[in-house]
């Protein structure tokens, strides 16, 4: 089944020649690239085969606009309900009921010519509600109202301004100089529902908790429970790097305000025994050869 996507992308992007340039040869407008498919004729002397070539145009300029498409900000949200109109195929008769949730970066952009990497965009969760027996599709948008969220989005303009610089991204004519706002909860790594709550994790801090019909974003959710310091019991013998991580710890977590375990995105449901299996890493372990995973069970 296809739909036809309920928001109205724009098309105005700057033109390919405003981008950086690399110095190699140009490459034609269109390369044909032969791709060989053998086909078997049945024939009871020598089994002779032959080849048919397909040609596949690789259109450079296509390819650009293609990318350009894959990694567009999404400015508006669907806030209401809307069903999907159906373009071609339907909903399977045997297709279960169910709602499917979708979460992924939805802003590389503000309105102040900062761009940010994808890893840094703003959560943009999608729910797809599917009734097998109405054999309709209902489709719903909301951005994750993180911390960074709230800061960098002007509800009243709908404008966005960057203040946080990201582990993957700098500020353009932002403040490079004392700013300390590294680490960037974006909540756009993976969705996941559990013990009835839907919760949209980020690699390396606490999930948000959605409300499930509105999409609304109710807060952080402390999956760890107070376990992040507790746990970290070392024995008596220390080497350079256990000294190392002492010094880090407080800077990390006075300067740039990390959580002493950085609570991953990865999790794994254990059907057997019903329960969620996550973990975490210590965060001063991105600065130094090693690495430490604490193991968690719900």
């Amino acid at each position: 089944m296809q739909a036809r996507p309920y928001h109205i992308v724009s098309t105005s992007f700057s033109s390919p020649s405003k981008f950086l340039r690399f110095h190699r040869t140009p490459s034609p407008a269109r390369i044909k690239i032969p791709r060989v498919i053998s086909i078997s004729i049945p024939d009871t002397t020598d089994h002779a085969s032959s080849s048919v070539s397909l040609d596949i145009i690789d259109d450079p300029v296509a390819a650009f606009w293609d990318y350009q498409f894959l990694f567009m900000s999404q400015r508006s949200e669907t806030t209401e309900a809307v069903t999907l109109r159906v373009v071609d195929g339907a909903v399977p008769s045997d297709f279960p009921s169910g709602t499917y949730y979708l979460t992924g970066p939805g802003l590389f952009t503000d309105d102040h010519g900062s761009t940010v990497h994808p890893l840094d965009g703003h959560g943009y969760l999608r729910a797809f509600s599917i009734d097998g027996v109405d054999k309709e599709v209902k489709f719903m948008a909301r951005y994750v109202r993180t911390e960074a969220q709230v800061e960098e989005h002007d509800p009243e303009t709908n404008t966005w301004r960057f203040t946080h610089r990201g582990p993957f991204s700098v500020l353009k004519g932002g403040k490079r100089l004392g700013n300390t706002k590294v680490m960037k909860n974006v909540a756009n790594t993976s969705v996941l529902r559990w013990g009835g709550k839907l919760l949209c994790l980020w690699e390396g801090g606490d999930p948000y908790e959605i409300e499930l019909g509105t999409l609304d974003t109710t807060g952080r959710f402390d999956m760890i429970n107070g376990r992040d310091s507790s746990m970290d019991n070392r024995s008596n013998d220390r080497d350079t790097r256990d000294i190392a991580a002492g010094l880090l710890k407080p800077i990390l977590h006075g300067v740039f305000k990390m959580p002493p375990k950085r609570l991953l995105s990865h999790y794994k449901l254990d059907a057997k025994r019903n329960r969620l299996i996550t973990a975490s890493c210590n965060a001063e372990d991105m600065l130094l050869p090693r690495s430490n995973f604490t193991f968690y069970g719900k």
